[in-house]
């Protein structure tokens, strides 16, 4: 069988083609115009001027439309890409490790925490994006928090991000950058922009880069590769359009579920069994770092990804009151994963990792979207009103599948090793051949096959109200949404068709007591609609009703010393309702839906950027997220447990010195200091139990309180009903941890055009083991060292 990274070689080579041949033709321009800025229109597009490198002061991602952050009632941050390139921030998790209340997943898919809540989709440019972004043409990435980015539709109530590229120039800039570091990493970017040709109407930007790393784990490697070539045609000074096309692939080799798994306790007294019956059970009682390094996938595991991604853009300024924006993206993106099922649990006794059966898991998802966005600029005697109307259409599509390794007797025989079958995957010694499905598909049965679509109609309509000489803020908006949902299940030839609409809303204020400080507090619903039915366990289905969101959040945001000092102190609550989630019903294996009911988050941030000298920065937040889940009538066991992957607390702190002058001038050296509480890895929704005459429950408290079947008193014997108890799970936490990183660099110039800048950085220097996620394996002490050439 090909390998999966070099299954990649052929496109990548035909990519990095593509960037050259483009960078070539760019540096046989004629001379370019003065001017450098990005040719978009000032109404939607922020500036670049700031105090520093990593402050901004200008966002889109809140309103739809360029606003000064610090009079926006709500939280947003930035991570500028100039920090990405200090901190060689190559991965979601370090992006952001100083923002306050975001924690990335295990995974490598950037899936993420943001204030408590799960979030695995992005915003690129304003548009849905599922992951797959590299930093190589990254400008920006706002965070806004919070119900609020419902403006752009169906969004989690912890917030989402907007990933922000950066566009031409008219002035011709040419880069190339290259990387190397431990766990043979090694990484190369170009990016090439200006003129097209002679013309003072056309615009281009070429950038590519490629990407491979190796991990502590043993098998563990990721590769990738991505291009993207944008073209803009500014005909008038008051008229734009952007198109762009973007290819990334990444492919993933032992990473996929390659968690620590949880340490196991086999013949414990079942607590609701009679105890003269001396029924037993497996609890989960820990994480096994005693394992800490064993790969539990192996080497035949593998996840690849791509994703094609067309954009065009057009801007208009109508007039000294309108302007308008409309753009259309499209993007169809593809996953194939090979992997092993049930990998969870280490038996200390036998020295073993469960081994389930092997799988393939191919998830092809799509989407299509429309946005026009209509703004109005005008006053009102002393007041001055931004209105926004905004049409959009956005199609989501996904088609998962799965193929499971028939549990036959003969096909297991020929599809694993049977001294894994039967006692699990030796630690000491382990046995990872199995048969995948690309070298048998005959060993493999249909366990999965949907076609699912949605289709959203929203109407948006905001109004941003001005007034007492700037000082007060006020902001209202409401957003309809009609969804039609299609959804197919082609293994039962089942089909459903609902309908839904939703009502979203935005209310802030804000106001100045004193020149450099707000105080602000907005109240927010968002709503996310869901792809399928549900999933019963009599094999019935169910039309999943709609996710939503609701809440408030009230702060102040500061800047004194002309923007040298800057911060924002939040406090949010937070509730999400109707959350729906696949599992696997442990007492007959059925694949069941189960709706979590409520969980909340409360907490406070902090925010901060001071640059108490032109040569010295430092930046970074603190965030306290109280998670619970309020209710969950499938699984009572969990509630009030912390809700999955999201740590307490987050802490991040970070600095940079630079001489700006002087025998040392370009010398600059950057610190950071990262902290995580613990966080609740994978409470899952713990084990059924059956009630009969023969073995009946008796209703004891569970651990949080609860009894299994609320309407009988305590000790009471119960000989007919399921519930779900506790396995342990649900106690179980990533221990706290902390990262301290640091790096160094020099910037020089040659003949006044080239511009150079050598860079060393060193992660996790204290060498710190820890799992995070749901177990994942936290990197050890790493480096890389950087060499940056523009012209």
């Amino acid at each position: 069988m090909i390998h999966p990274l070099h299954r990649m070689a052929p496109r990548a080579l035909a990519l990095a083609a593509i960037a050259s041949a483009s960078a070539a033709f760019a540096q046989t321009t004629t001379p370019s115009p003065v001017s450098d800025e990005v040719v978009t229109l000032p109404a939607f597009q922020v500036s670049g001027t700031s105090t520093s490198e990593y402050l901004a002061a200008e966002s889109v991602t809140g309103t739809r439309v360029a606003s000064k952050i610090k009079e926006l009632p709500f939280t947003v941050n930035v991570v500028t890409g100039d920090f990405l390139d200090d901190f060689a921030a190559f991965e979601f998790r370090d992006q952001f490790g100083y923002t306050s209340s975001v924690s990335a997943w295990e995974t490598l898919s950037t899936g993420y925490s943001l204030r408590g809540f799960d979030a695995d989709v992005q915003l690129r440019n304003g548009f849905r994006r599922i992951g797959l972004i590299d930093k190589v043409n990254v400008e920006r990435a706002e965070v806004i928090k919070g119900p609020a980015a419902s403006i752009y539709g169906t969004v989690l109530p912890g917030g989402t991000i907007n990933v922000i590229t950066k566009k031409p120039k008219t002035k011709a800039q040419q880069r190339v950058s290259f990387s190397v570091g431990s766990n043979d990493l090694i990484r190369g970017q170009l990016s090439s922009t200006g003129p097209l040709g002679n013309s003072d109407k056309l615009f281009y930007r070429v950038d590519a880069a490629h990407d491979e790393s190796g991990y502590d784990q043993l098998f563990k490697q990721r590769k990738t590769d991505t291009v993207s070539t944008q073209l803009q045609w500014k005909p008038s000074a008051n008229t734009s359009l952007l198109a762009e096309v973007e290819y990334l692939e990444r492919a993933e080799d032992g990473i996929s579920s390659a968690t620590v798994p949880f340490r196991i306790q086999t013949g414990v007294a079942d607590p609701y069994r009679v105890a003269s019956q001396n029924r037993t059970y497996t609890r989960y009682v820990g994480i096994a770092t005693e394992v800490f390094d064993f790969n539990s996938q192996g080497p035949l595991n593998y996840s690849n990804r791509d994703v094609l991604n067309l954009t065009l853009t057009f801007e208009h300024k109508i007039n000294d009151t309108f302007s308008l924006r409309s753009g259309a993206n499209w993007f169809d993106r593809g996953l194939e994963r090979q992997e092993v099922g049930g990998r969870d649990q280490y038996n200390p006794t036998t020295g073993a990792v469960q081994r389930g059966t092997p799988r393939l898991r191919p998830f092809g998802e799509g989407g299509a979207s429309w946005q026009t966005d209509l703004l109005a600029q005008w006053e009102s005697g002393a007041i001055k009103h931004k209105t926004l109307l905004t049409f959009d259409y956005q199609r989501q599509s996904e088609t998962p599948e799965r193929y499971d390794m028939k549990t036959d007797a003969a096909s297991l025989a020929l599809g694993m090793p049977a001294s894994v079958v039967s006692g699990g995957l030796s630690v000491a010694s382990p046995n990872y051949a199995f048969v995948t499905y690309r070298e048998n598909p005959s060993l493999y049965t249909l366990a999965q096959k949907e076609d699912n679509s949605l289709d959203i109609y929203g109407l948006f309509l905001s109004e941003r109200a001005t007034f007492f000489d700037n000082r007060a803020n006020v902001m209202t908006g409401v957003r309809y949404d009609y969804v039609e949902n299609e959804s197919k299940n082609l293994v039962t030839n089942t089909s459903s068709s609902p309908h839904s609409d939703e009502v979203s809303y935005q209310l802030g204020a804000n106001f100045a007591v004193v020149k450099n400080l707000m105080l602000f507090a907005n109240l927010s619903r968002s709503f996310v609609p869901q792809f399928r039915v549900g999933n019963n366990l009599d094999g019935t289905t169910f039309d999943l009703p709609n996710e939503f969101g609701e809440g408030w959040e009230v702060g102040a945001k500061a800047s004194f010393f002309n923007d040298h000092l800057a911060f924002t102190a939040t406090y949010f609550d937070i509730q999400r309702e109707n959350v729906a989630r696949d599992t696997t019903d442990p007492l007959t294996g059925i694949a069941i839906t189960v709706l979590s009911g409520i969980e909340a988050s409360k907490g406070y941030e902090f925010d901060f950027n001071w640059i108490p000298t032109n040569r010295l920065q430092f930046f970074g937040g603190y965030g306290y997220n109280d998670t619970e889940v309020v209710s969950n009538a499938q699984a009572p066991h969990l509630q009030g447990v912390p809700l999955r992957r999201a740590p307490k607390d987050n802490l991040g702190v970070g600095m940079k010195y630079e001489f700006k002058d002087g025998r040392w001038k370009g010398v600059y050296a950057t610190a950071g200091y990262k902290y995580y509480g613990r966080s609740i890895a994978n409470p899952s929704t713990g084990r059924s139990i059956t009630a009969s005459a023969a073995n009946p429950i008796v209703n004891n408290p569970m651990p949080n309180g609860l009894l299994p079947f609320p309407n009988q008193p305590q000790g009471a014997v119960i000989t007919a009903g399921s519930v779900r108890v506790d396995d342990g799970r649900e106690s179980i936490y990533n221990s706290a941890y902390d990262v301290v990183e640091a790096g160094i660099g020099y910037k020089w110039k040659t003949a006044r055009r080239y511009s150079h800048k050598v860079q060393f950085n060193m992660s996790n220097i204290l060498d710190e083991r820890y799992t995070y996620g749901s177990t994942g394996q936290g990197q050890g002490q790493a480096f890389v060292a950087t060499y940056d050439l523009s012209f």
